[in-house]
Protein backbone atom coordinates (compact mmCIF):
# COMPACT_ATOMS: atom_id res chain seq x y z
CA UNK A 1 0.00 0.00 0.00
CA UNK A 2 1.41 3.01 -0.71
CA UNK A 3 1.38 5.21 1.95
CA UNK A 4 2.23 9.01 -0.39
CA UNK A 5 -1.45 8.29 -1.54
CA UNK A 6 -4.81 9.11 0.15
CA UNK A 7 -7.00 6.18 1.27
CA UNK A 8 -10.63 5.81 0.18
CA UNK A 9 -11.74 6.64 3.53
CA UNK A 10 -10.07 9.76 3.85
CA UNK A 11 -11.31 10.40 0.22
CA UNK A 12 -15.09 10.00 0.98
CA UNK A 13 -14.73 11.72 3.67
CA UNK A 14 -13.30 14.67 1.56
CA UNK A 15 -16.26 14.09 -0.54
CA UNK A 16 -18.78 14.59 2.04
CA UNK A 17 -17.59 17.45 4.14
CA UNK A 18 -17.70 19.11 0.46
CA UNK A 19 -20.80 18.22 -0.20
CA UNK A 20 -22.08 19.88 2.73
CA UNK A 21 -21.84 23.17 1.35
CA UNK A 22 -24.54 22.69 -1.81
CA UNK A 23 -26.46 20.77 0.83
CA UNK A 24 -26.71 23.25 3.58
CA UNK A 25 -27.20 26.20 0.64
CA UNK A 26 -30.29 24.05 -1.33
CA UNK A 27 -32.14 22.46 1.38
CA UNK A 28 -34.06 22.77 2.48
CA UNK A 29 -35.86 25.53 0.73
CA UNK A 30 -35.35 23.93 -3.15
CA UNK A 31 -37.12 20.59 -2.23
CA UNK A 32 -39.49 21.92 -0.18
CA UNK A 33 -40.59 24.17 -2.78
CA UNK A 34 -40.73 21.34 -5.13
CA UNK A 35 -42.65 18.74 -2.92
CA UNK A 36 -44.14 20.88 -0.34
CA UNK A 37 -44.27 19.12 2.74
CA UNK A 38 -42.94 15.88 1.71
CA UNK A 39 -39.79 16.85 0.73
CA UNK A 40 -38.06 14.84 3.13
CA UNK A 41 -38.88 11.82 1.36
CA UNK A 42 -37.64 12.81 -1.99
CA UNK A 43 -33.96 11.67 -0.81
CA UNK A 44 -35.48 8.41 -2.22
CA UNK A 45 -35.77 8.60 -5.34
CA UNK A 46 -32.47 10.77 -5.10
CA UNK A 47 -30.73 7.39 -5.30
CA UNK A 48 -31.28 6.43 -8.55
CA UNK A 49 -29.28 9.53 -10.33
CA UNK A 50 -26.67 9.21 -8.27
CA UNK A 51 -26.01 5.46 -8.61
CA UNK A 52 -26.10 6.41 -12.28
CA UNK A 53 -23.87 9.13 -11.86
CA UNK A 54 -21.64 6.29 -9.77
CA UNK A 55 -21.73 3.82 -12.54
CA UNK A 56 -20.33 6.56 -14.76
CA UNK A 57 -17.69 6.95 -12.50
CA UNK A 58 -16.94 3.75 -11.70
CA UNK A 59 -16.56 2.71 -15.78
CA UNK A 60 -14.17 5.36 -15.61
CA UNK A 61 -12.13 4.42 -12.74
CA UNK A 62 -11.84 0.91 -13.86
CA UNK A 63 -9.78 1.99 -16.70
CA UNK A 64 -6.81 4.91 -15.16
CA UNK A 65 -3.85 4.22 -14.60
CA UNK A 66 -1.55 4.53 -11.54
CA UNK A 67 -1.40 8.39 -10.74
CA UNK A 68 -3.88 9.01 -13.41
CA UNK A 69 -7.13 11.02 -12.92
CA UNK A 70 -9.83 11.75 -15.06
CA UNK A 71 -8.13 14.47 -16.39
CA UNK A 72 -5.16 12.34 -17.63
CA UNK A 73 -7.74 9.40 -18.98
CA UNK A 74 -9.67 11.88 -21.08
CA UNK A 75 -6.79 13.23 -22.97
CA UNK A 76 -5.56 9.88 -23.43
CA UNK A 77 -9.09 9.11 -25.01
CA UNK A 78 -10.42 11.86 -27.08
CA UNK A 79 -7.42 12.91 -28.35
CA UNK A 80 -4.49 16.29 -27.95
CA UNK A 81 -7.50 18.43 -29.55
CA UNK A 82 -10.86 17.43 -28.52
CA UNK A 83 -9.58 16.24 -25.22
CA UNK A 84 -7.98 19.75 -24.16
CA UNK A 85 -11.12 21.85 -25.10
CA UNK A 86 -12.79 19.53 -22.97
CA UNK A 87 -10.53 19.53 -19.91
CA UNK A 88 -10.26 23.67 -20.44
CA UNK A 89 -14.43 23.71 -20.07
CA UNK A 90 -14.22 21.43 -17.10
CA UNK A 91 -11.38 23.34 -15.70
CA UNK A 92 -13.24 26.42 -16.18
CA UNK A 93 -16.32 25.03 -14.89
CA UNK A 94 -14.58 24.11 -11.58
CA UNK A 95 -13.28 27.60 -10.92
CA UNK A 96 -16.67 29.47 -11.95
CA UNK A 97 -18.38 26.99 -9.53
CA UNK A 98 -15.79 27.64 -6.95
CA UNK A 99 -15.91 31.30 -7.20
CA UNK A 100 -19.79 31.14 -6.84
CA UNK A 101 -18.98 29.03 -3.53
CA UNK A 102 -17.55 32.57 -2.15
CA UNK A 103 -19.75 34.97 -2.95
CA UNK A 104 -23.04 32.65 -1.85
CA UNK A 105 -21.01 31.94 1.54
CA UNK A 106 -19.78 35.28 1.82
CA UNK A 107 -23.47 36.71 1.23
CA UNK A 108 -25.15 34.21 3.52
CA UNK A 109 -22.22 35.06 6.51
CA UNK A 110 -22.64 38.88 5.87
CA UNK A 111 -26.98 38.46 5.78
CA UNK A 112 -27.29 36.48 8.92
CA UNK A 113 -24.20 37.20 11.54
CA UNK A 114 -22.28 40.92 10.22
CA UNK A 115 -25.10 42.63 8.95
CA UNK A 116 -23.87 46.45 7.35
CA UNK A 117 -20.40 44.38 6.27
CA UNK A 118 -19.47 43.82 2.70
CA UNK A 119 -18.55 40.19 1.61
CA UNK A 120 -15.26 41.10 -0.12
CA UNK A 121 -12.92 40.57 2.62
CA UNK A 122 -14.81 37.61 3.76
CA UNK A 123 -13.90 36.52 0.40
CA UNK A 124 -10.18 37.73 0.08
CA UNK A 125 -9.63 35.68 2.98
CA UNK A 126 -11.04 32.37 2.16
CA UNK A 127 -9.31 32.06 -1.26
CA UNK A 128 -6.26 33.17 0.07
CA UNK A 129 -7.09 30.04 2.93
CA UNK A 130 -8.16 27.85 -0.16
CA UNK A 131 -4.99 28.77 -1.98
CA UNK A 132 -2.75 27.94 1.03
CA UNK A 133 -4.19 23.81 1.10
CA UNK A 134 -4.97 23.55 -2.79
CA UNK A 135 -0.58 24.51 -2.35
CA UNK A 136 -0.35 22.03 -0.03
CA UNK A 137 -0.36 17.79 0.22
CA UNK A 138 -3.77 17.16 -0.72
CA UNK A 139 -3.18 14.02 2.00
CA UNK A 140 -3.01 16.89 4.42
CA UNK A 141 -6.72 18.53 3.20
CA UNK A 142 -7.73 14.89 3.42
CA UNK A 143 -7.06 14.58 6.59
CA UNK A 144 -8.67 17.08 8.04
CA UNK A 145 -11.73 16.37 6.32
CA UNK A 146 -11.79 13.26 7.97
CA UNK A 147 -11.88 15.22 11.12
CA UNK A 148 -13.77 17.98 9.98
CA UNK A 149 -16.58 15.37 8.90
CA UNK A 150 -16.95 14.25 12.81
CA UNK A 151 -17.52 17.87 14.25
CA UNK A 152 -19.86 18.55 11.44
CA UNK A 153 -22.41 15.90 11.33
CA UNK A 154 -22.12 16.43 15.19
CA UNK A 155 -23.05 20.01 14.98
CA UNK A 156 -25.94 19.27 12.56
CA UNK A 157 -27.46 16.88 14.51
CA UNK A 158 -27.50 18.51 17.89
CA UNK A 159 -29.08 21.06 15.86
CA UNK A 160 -31.85 18.46 14.71
CA UNK A 161 -32.23 16.80 18.30
CA UNK A 162 -32.48 20.36 20.29
CA UNK A 163 -35.13 21.37 17.86
CA UNK A 164 -37.35 18.50 18.77
CA UNK A 165 -39.51 20.30 21.36
CA UNK A 166 -40.84 22.77 18.59
CA UNK A 167 -41.42 20.02 16.09
CA UNK A 168 -44.94 19.41 14.95
CA UNK A 169 -45.32 15.65 13.53
CA UNK A 170 -48.52 17.28 11.88
CA UNK A 171 -46.58 19.53 9.60
CA UNK A 172 -45.36 16.73 7.27
CA UNK A 173 -48.59 15.14 6.66
CA UNK A 174 -50.88 14.23 5.07
CA UNK A 175 -48.53 12.61 2.33
CA UNK A 176 -50.32 10.35 -0.22
CA UNK A 177 -49.70 8.97 -3.41
CA UNK A 178 -50.77 12.36 -5.39
CA UNK A 179 -47.32 13.56 -3.52
CA UNK A 180 -45.17 11.30 -5.18
CA UNK A 181 -44.67 13.44 -8.58
CA UNK A 182 -43.57 16.55 -6.61
CA UNK A 183 -41.70 14.09 -4.04
CA UNK A 184 -39.56 13.02 -7.43
CA UNK A 185 -38.99 16.79 -8.51
CA UNK A 186 -38.27 17.40 -4.97
CA UNK A 187 -35.53 15.02 -5.43
CA UNK A 188 -33.97 17.17 -8.25
CA UNK A 189 -31.79 19.54 -5.83
CA UNK A 190 -30.71 16.53 -3.65
CA UNK A 191 -29.47 14.87 -7.15
CA UNK A 192 -27.51 18.39 -7.89
CA UNK A 193 -26.17 17.88 -4.62
CA UNK A 194 -24.47 14.67 -5.16
CA UNK A 195 -23.79 15.27 -8.70
CA UNK A 196 -20.45 17.28 -7.20
CA UNK A 197 -18.95 14.31 -6.22
CA UNK A 198 -18.40 13.91 -10.33
CA UNK A 199 -15.85 16.58 -9.67
CA UNK A 200 -13.25 14.30 -7.16
CA UNK A 201 -13.03 12.03 -10.13
CA UNK A 202 -10.54 14.34 -11.47
CA UNK A 203 -8.35 13.99 -7.73
CA UNK A 204 -8.02 9.91 -8.48
CA UNK A 205 -4.86 9.79 -9.45
CA UNK A 206 -3.93 11.09 -5.99
CA UNK A 207 -5.80 8.25 -3.91
CA UNK A 208 -5.33 4.47 -3.10
CA UNK A 209 -6.54 2.20 -5.87
CA UNK A 210 -9.42 0.06 -5.18
CA UNK A 211 -10.99 -3.08 -6.47
CA UNK A 212 -14.15 -1.98 -4.22
CA UNK A 213 -16.59 -0.20 -6.65
CA UNK A 214 -19.34 0.76 -3.66
CA UNK A 215 -16.58 2.92 -1.27
CA UNK A 216 -18.23 5.97 -1.89
CA UNK A 217 -21.99 4.43 -1.25
CA UNK A 218 -22.20 4.32 2.25
CA UNK A 219 -21.11 8.23 2.39
CA UNK A 220 -23.46 9.32 -0.29
CA UNK A 221 -26.51 7.55 1.17
CA UNK A 222 -25.54 8.84 4.51
CA UNK A 223 -25.50 12.45 3.09
CA UNK A 224 -29.12 11.69 1.21
CA UNK A 225 -30.07 10.74 4.99
CA UNK A 226 -29.00 13.98 6.27
CA UNK A 227 -30.83 16.05 3.90
CA UNK A 228 -33.77 14.25 4.36
CA UNK A 229 -33.36 14.96 8.54
CA UNK A 230 -32.94 18.71 7.61
CA UNK A 231 -35.74 19.01 5.28
CA UNK A 232 -38.12 17.20 7.89
CA UNK A 233 -36.98 18.52 11.53
CA UNK A 234 -37.49 22.56 9.47
CA UNK A 235 -40.44 21.83 7.98
CA UNK A 236 -41.85 20.13 10.91
CA UNK A 237 -41.06 23.62 12.45
CA UNK A 238 -42.35 25.89 10.70
CA UNK A 239 -44.37 24.40 8.29
CA UNK A 240 -43.87 24.02 4.21
CA UNK A 241 -45.69 28.07 3.40
CA UNK A 242 -43.34 29.71 6.14
CA UNK A 243 -40.24 27.42 5.58
CA UNK A 244 -40.77 28.59 1.75
CA UNK A 245 -40.96 32.26 2.55
CA UNK A 246 -37.86 31.98 5.00
CA UNK A 247 -34.26 32.50 4.13
CA UNK A 248 -31.97 30.37 5.66
CA UNK A 249 -34.86 28.77 8.01
CA UNK A 250 -32.58 26.03 8.97
CA UNK A 251 -30.20 28.73 10.46
CA UNK A 252 -33.37 30.61 11.91
CA UNK A 253 -34.52 27.25 13.57
CA UNK A 254 -31.38 27.59 15.80
CA UNK A 255 -32.73 30.48 17.66
CA UNK A 256 -36.15 29.03 18.07
CA UNK A 257 -34.25 26.41 20.57
CA UNK A 258 -34.92 27.29 24.15
CA UNK A 259 -32.73 25.27 26.39
CA UNK A 260 -30.25 27.06 28.70
CA UNK A 261 -27.78 29.53 26.80
CA UNK A 262 -26.98 27.13 24.08
CA UNK A 263 -27.90 28.89 21.16
CA UNK A 264 -25.01 31.40 20.96
CA UNK A 265 -22.69 28.12 21.30
CA UNK A 266 -25.20 26.22 18.42
CA UNK A 267 -25.26 29.58 16.15
CA UNK A 268 -21.22 29.61 16.09
CA UNK A 269 -20.65 25.73 15.20
CA UNK A 270 -23.32 26.21 12.68
CA UNK A 271 -21.53 28.87 11.49
CA UNK A 272 -18.36 27.07 11.56
CA UNK A 273 -20.11 23.87 9.07
CA UNK A 274 -21.30 26.51 6.76
CA UNK A 275 -18.00 27.82 6.66
CA UNK A 276 -15.74 24.62 6.84
CA UNK A 277 -17.65 23.01 3.82
CA UNK A 278 -17.36 25.99 1.69
CA UNK A 279 -13.63 26.25 2.31
CA UNK A 280 -13.18 23.03 1.47
CA UNK A 281 -14.86 22.58 -1.38
CA UNK A 282 -13.64 25.45 -3.33
CA UNK A 283 -9.90 24.00 -1.80
CA UNK A 284 -10.55 20.84 -3.76
CA UNK A 285 -12.02 22.50 -6.63
CA UNK A 286 -9.04 24.52 -6.92
CA UNK A 287 -7.01 21.27 -7.26
CA UNK A 288 -9.57 20.01 -10.15
CA UNK A 289 -9.52 22.76 -11.80
CA UNK A 290 -5.74 22.16 -11.77
CA UNK A 291 -5.65 18.36 -12.93
CA UNK A 292 -8.09 19.47 -15.23
CA UNK A 293 -5.43 21.95 -16.60
CA UNK A 294 -2.17 19.84 -15.81
CA UNK A 295 -2.52 17.72 -18.91
CA UNK A 296 -3.13 20.32 -21.25
CA UNK A 297 -0.15 21.60 -20.42
CA UNK A 298 2.02 18.94 -19.95
CA UNK A 299 3.03 20.11 -16.41
CA UNK A 300 4.18 18.14 -13.54
CA UNK A 301 2.16 16.70 -10.58
CA UNK A 302 2.34 19.66 -7.83
CA UNK A 303 2.79 17.76 -4.52
CA UNK A 304 6.26 17.53 -3.02
CA UNK A 305 7.34 21.11 -3.37
CA UNK A 306 7.81 24.02 -0.72
CA UNK A 307 4.53 25.46 -0.77
CA UNK A 308 5.10 29.09 -2.14
CA UNK A 309 6.91 27.10 -4.73
CA UNK A 310 6.05 28.63 -8.68
CA UNK A 311 8.08 25.63 -10.25
CA UNK A 312 6.49 22.58 -11.77
CA UNK A 313 3.62 24.38 -13.45
CA UNK A 314 2.59 25.54 -9.63
CA UNK A 315 2.13 29.15 -10.54
CA UNK A 316 -0.82 27.89 -12.33
CA UNK A 317 -2.78 27.56 -8.73
CA UNK A 318 -1.89 31.14 -7.84
CA UNK A 319 -3.78 32.05 -11.58
CA UNK A 320 -6.83 29.61 -10.99
CA UNK A 321 -7.06 31.61 -7.21
CA UNK A 322 -7.43 34.35 -8.90
CA UNK A 323 -9.74 33.46 -11.50
CA UNK A 324 -11.74 31.76 -8.66
CA UNK A 325 -11.78 35.38 -6.70
CA UNK A 326 -12.66 37.21 -10.24
CA UNK A 327 -15.74 35.71 -10.85
CA UNK A 328 -16.60 36.28 -6.64
CA UNK A 329 -16.40 39.80 -7.43
CA UNK A 330 -18.24 39.08 -10.77
CA UNK A 331 -21.32 37.38 -9.14
CA UNK A 332 -22.02 40.72 -6.97
CA UNK A 333 -25.43 40.03 -7.67
CA UNK A 334 -28.86 41.44 -5.32
CA UNK A 335 -29.70 38.97 -2.68
CA UNK A 336 -32.63 38.17 -4.71
CA UNK A 337 -31.05 37.61 -8.15
CA UNK A 338 -28.41 35.51 -5.98
CA UNK A 339 -30.70 33.02 -4.54
CA UNK A 340 -32.36 32.24 -8.32
CA UNK A 341 -28.48 31.57 -9.23
CA UNK A 342 -27.59 28.75 -6.09
CA UNK A 343 -31.75 27.53 -6.60
CA UNK A 344 -31.97 27.52 -10.52
CA UNK A 345 -28.68 28.40 -12.47
CA UNK A 346 -26.15 26.87 -10.62
CA UNK A 347 -27.46 23.38 -10.16
CA UNK A 348 -28.65 23.45 -13.71
CA UNK A 349 -25.27 23.96 -14.81
CA UNK A 350 -23.62 21.75 -12.62
CA UNK A 351 -25.91 18.68 -13.48
CA UNK A 352 -25.29 19.55 -17.20
CA UNK A 353 -21.30 19.45 -16.87
CA UNK A 354 -21.42 16.58 -14.05
CA UNK A 355 -24.56 13.93 -14.84
CA UNK A 356 -25.33 15.19 -19.11
CA UNK A 357 -21.06 15.90 -19.66
CA UNK A 358 -19.91 13.06 -17.87
CA UNK A 359 -22.54 10.61 -19.86
CA UNK A 360 -21.91 11.99 -22.79
CA UNK A 361 -17.93 11.37 -22.62
CA UNK A 362 -18.63 7.67 -21.44
CA UNK A 363 -20.56 6.97 -24.48
CA UNK A 364 -18.71 8.80 -26.61
CA UNK A 365 -15.27 6.88 -25.54
CA UNK A 366 -17.83 3.72 -25.51
CA UNK A 367 -15.28 2.23 -29.22
CA UNK A 368 -12.09 3.34 -26.80
CA UNK A 369 -13.15 1.54 -23.78
CA UNK A 370 -13.95 -1.85 -25.99
CA UNK A 371 -10.64 -1.30 -27.63
CA UNK A 372 -8.62 -1.06 -24.75
CA UNK A 373 -10.34 -3.79 -22.87
CA UNK A 374 -9.80 -5.98 -26.26
CA UNK A 375 -6.01 -5.02 -25.54
CA UNK A 376 -5.91 -6.69 -22.24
Amino acid sequence: MNENLITRKQFAAAIFVSLLSPLLRLLPQTAVDLAGRGAWLSAIPAVLPLLGLGAVLVSFQAYMRPGEGLGGLLLRWLGPVFGRIVLVLYAGWFLFYGGFILRSGADRLVSTIYPGSGPTLFILVTIALCLLVALGDLRAAARTAVLMRGVLVGALAAVILLSIPNMDPDMLQPVGWRDAGPIALGALPLASVGAAAGSFSFLSGYVQPTKNRRWLLGSMLFLLALGAAICASVVSVFGPELTHTLTYPFFIMIRSISLWDLVPRIEAVVIAAWVGADFLLCSFLLRCAHEALRPVFGLPVPEGRKTFSLRGGRFLLWLEAGAVFGCSLALDLPPWELRMWSDRFIPLASDAMLYGGLSLLWLVTIPRRKKEKGGR
